[in-house]
């Protein structure tokens, strides 16, 4: 099994932190975001693992990844760094793990996404309104829709929402390609490419919904926290006041 982490963007909602060096080296229970990612996909036996870098990216030459680069970071969003590692997508002969690189996880969700054998796995959070309430002063500004029927299918994400009843779970920016379904998923993006305006800046949430309308099917691997957003200032600034207080455990497990 293969995986690819995106780190191609600057994090700009990280304040000068983000203006030193990319944002998956931000440091979080003092590790960067980075080696904790190379730690848990190395103990699931993950390998190779590839990266997108951009901003700033000689700083991470020192971890010695398989790396892609993409050169229009400052203008382009997640979806667009993915495909820069279209290598990947060519063969099927490994199931592909896709990983935002501003987010850590604990290796039980790891495991969990890795033993589904759907087309396109997510690791949902449904317990996600618990950290939203850390993150945020009204969780509903940050929350995007995510419905998911009895059988784990996900139908809709990614949409803006004033109602709890439609958000199932979250999105975590942790995912999984089956591996005789990447040049399908290829062949779908050069497609979208020649009909959809301004597909570089694509949200990755977008281009799932747009699968699952296309007919792919799209599973929820739910999960009850155990992972972590560093996104901005506040997010930090969240942690380690849980880490005084002793609450850490309640949302993640170092």
């Amino acid at each position: 099994m293969n995986a690819l982490i995106l780190a191609a963007g600057q994090g700009k909602r990280l304040g000068n932190l983000g203006k030193l060096q990319p944002k998956c080296l931000t440091e979080i229970f003092g590790k960067p975001i980075i080696e904790r990612q190379i730690e848990v996909l190395a103990h699931e036996k993950i390998n190779p693992i590839y990266i997108v870098t951009g901003y700033k990216k000689k700083f991470l030459k020192n971890y010695n990844l398989n790396e892609f680069y993409n050169d229009q970071y400052e203008s382009t969003n997640m979806v667009y760094s993915m495909f820069k590692a279209q290598d990947l997508f060519k063969k099927n002969d490994e199931d592909l793990i896709i990983s935002y690189g501003d987010i850590i996880y604990e290796k039980n969700n790891l495991a969990k996404l890795i033993e589904s054998d759907a087309e396109i796995s997510i690791m949902v959070d449904l317990n996600w309104r618990k950290l939203w309430s850390l993150r945020f002063p009204n969780p509903l500004d940050d929350a995007e829709t995510m419905k998911i029927d009895e059988g784990l299918n996900i139908l809709e994400l990614g949409k803006k929402t004033e109602d709890y009843k439609e958000i199932q779970g979250q999105f975590t920016g942790l995912l999984k390609f089956r591996k005789d379904f990447l040049p399908k998923i290829k062949s779908y993006y050069e497609n979208l490419k020649l009909n959809i305006r301004d597909y570089e800046n694509l949200f990755m949430t977008d281009f799932i919904q747009l699968l699952i309308d296309s007919g792919f099917k799209v599973k929820a691997v739910p999960v009850f926290g155990g992972w972590l957003e560093i996104d901005t200032e506040n997010d930090i600034k969240c942690y380690e006041k849980l880490i005084e207080s002793k609450e850490l455990n309640e949302y993640f497990r170092i």
